[in-house]
C-alpha cells in the first residue's frame, strides 16, 4: 500500500535505434518511429503515466506532438547504457516514481489503452524487486520496480529481450508474465512485420499511412503470406509452420483451422541465448546437405501445401554473414538486393517453390499466424473486404 492510498506513479520509456542508412533499414527506421509515435499517444490516452519519453537516436520524422518529450540519444550507445541512464535520470529527477516500463518502438503495433491499463495496473501492485513483461525468455517490453533495478546488472544487458532472464538469475526476481496473446507478442523487428500488418491494417494512424506509402515495396512478401494463409482454410491443405514457434501456437492452430498441421520448433529463446551459444537448425542442416532448391522446390512440397519459415535459425546454424541489409531484403524477397550469396540462393529458391512460402522471424510463426488466419476467416465469411485487391 502507498502512502494516504496515492495511486503509484510510473513512467514509460519508448526506445529506437541501431539501423544504418541503406534502403531496407531506412524503411524500417521510419516504420519503427511511426510505430514509436503511435504507441506514445496510447501510453498518453492510456492516463497512466506522469511522463511518457521517446529515446532515439535520430529525429523521428512522424513524432510532432510537443507534449510527448524526445531525447537523442548517442548512436553508438548500448541498450544496457541506455537503459540505466534513464533510470538514472528518472531517480534524480522525482521521488514519486515508483518504477518505469519499457517499451522496444515495435513492440506495440496492436496495443490498445486498456492493454496499457491492464500492464501499468500489473506493474503498480507489484511488490519491490519485480518485473513484469510480455515474455520472460524474450521481452519485448517489460516494466520494472524499483527504477533501479536493471542498474545491479554487471555487464548490462546487451538487450531488451534477455532482461528478465538476467533478472532472475542474478536478483531473483519475481517475473510476472502477462497474458500471451496476438496483441502482446506481436512485435515489429523486420519488414515481414510490416507486411503482416499491411494485411491487417489493425496499426496505428501514423504506421497506418506509412505502411500505405509502401505497399509496393511490401507486395511480394504480403502476397506470400496472403497466399500461405488460404490454406489454413483447406480441410485437404497441410502447412508446414518452421522456426521459434510455441506449443501455445501449435495448439491455436490445431484448433482454428481447417488444414492440418505440420510442425518444427526449434531455437526459441534465441535473442536471449547466452553468448557463445551455436544455433542448431533441422531445415539448415537438410539446406546445406541437398542445397536450397532441392529443400525448397523438391522436398518441402512433398511435405506440404504452404509454408511459415522463420529465417533466423537457418542464419544462425549455417553462420551466414550477411548484412542487415542483406537480413531485411530477404524478407521483402529482393533476392538480387542481398550480397551473400547463401542466403541469395536460399531466397531465390523459396520464391521457386512451387508452393507458397512465407518467410519472416519470430513474429511470422508466432502472433502472425493467429493473425493472419482470423483475416483469412473473415475474408471467407464475407466480414471484410480481401486486403489483397488494395495491394
Amino acid at each position: 500500500m502507498h502512502p494516504n492510498n496515492l495511486k503509484p506513479t510510473l513512467q514509460a520509456v519508448i526506445m529506437l535505434g541501431g539501423l544504418g542508412t541503406n534502403p531496407a533499414e531506412t524503411l524500417m527506421r521510419e516504420a519503427l518511429g511511426a510505430a514509436a509515435t503511435d504507441l506514445a499517444q496510447i501510453c498518453q490516452q492510456s492516463d497512466e503515466f506522469t511522463k511518457i519519453t521517446v529515446l532515439a537516436d535520430s529525429h523521428v520524422k512522424t513524432l510532432d506532438d510537443k507534449t510527448i518529450p524526445f531525447e537523442l540519444s548517442h548512436p553508438n550507445a548500448t541498450f544496457g547504457e541506455l537503459i540505466n541512464q534513464f533510470s538514472q535520470y528518472i531517480t534524480g529527477e522525482t521521488t514519486n516514481t515508483d518504477g518505469y516500463i519499457y517499451f522496444g518502438a515495435g513492440s506495440g503495433p496492436l496495443l490498445s489503452t486498456k492493454d496499457i491499463r491492464m500492464f501499468t495496473k500489473l506493474v503498480s501492485e507489484a511488490d519491490s524487486n519485480s518485473c513484469i513483461t510480455n515474455n520472460r525468455y524474450s521481452a519485448d517490453f517489460f516494466g520494472v520496480k524499483p527504477t533501479d533495478l536493471l542498474e545491479s546488472l554487471h555487464p548490462p544487458p546487451i538487450s531488451d529481450n534477455s532482461v528478465p532472464t538476467r533478472l532472475i538469475e542474478e536478483r531473483e526476481t519475481s517475473i510476472i508474465e502477462i497474458p500471451r496473446s496476438a496483441e502482446t507478442q506481436f512485435n515489429i523487428d523486420i519488414p515481414s512485420d510490416l507486411a503482416t500488418l499491411s494485411l491487417t491494417q489493425k496499426s496505428g494512424p501514423k504506421l497506418k499511412s506509412f505502411i500505405a506509402e509502401e505497399t509496393q515495396l511490401l507486395n511480394q512478401a504480403a502476397q506470400a503470406q496472403w497466399n500461405a494463409s488460404q490454406h489454413f482454410l483447406k480441410k485437404d491443405s497441410e502447412v508446414f509452420v518452421y522456426g521459434r514457434t510455441s506449443s501455445r501456437i501449435w495448439s491455436y492452430l490445431e484448433t482454428e483451422t481447417a488444414c492440418k498441421i505440420r510442425i518444427i520448433s526449434e531455437e526459441r529463446g534465441l535473442k536471449g541465448a547466452p553468448k557463445g551459444h551455436q544455433a542448431r537448425s533441422f531445415l539448415a542442416y537438410l539446406i546445406q546437405a541437398y542445397g536450397p532448391q532441392e529443400v525448397f522446390c523438391k522436398l518441402l512440397p512433398q511435405f506440404c501445401s504452404a509454408a511459415f519459415v522463420d529465417l533466423i535459425p537457418i542464419i544462425e546454424h549455417m553462420n551466414i554473414s550477411c548484412s542487415t541489409n542483406d537480413r531485411f531484403s530477404a524478407d521483402l524477397f529482393q533476392h538480387d538486393a542481398i550480397k551473400n550469396e547463401e542466403l541469395r540462393d536460399i531466397i531465390l529458391a523459396i520464391t521457386q517453390s512451387p508452393i507458397p512460402i512465407a518467410v519472416g522471424g519470430h513474429s511470422l510463426v508466432s502472433s502472425s499466424l493467429e493473425i493472419l488466419n482470423q483475416l483469412v476467416w473473415d475474408v471467407a465469411d464475407n466480414l471484410i473486404p480481401d486486403p489483397i485487391e488494395d495491394f
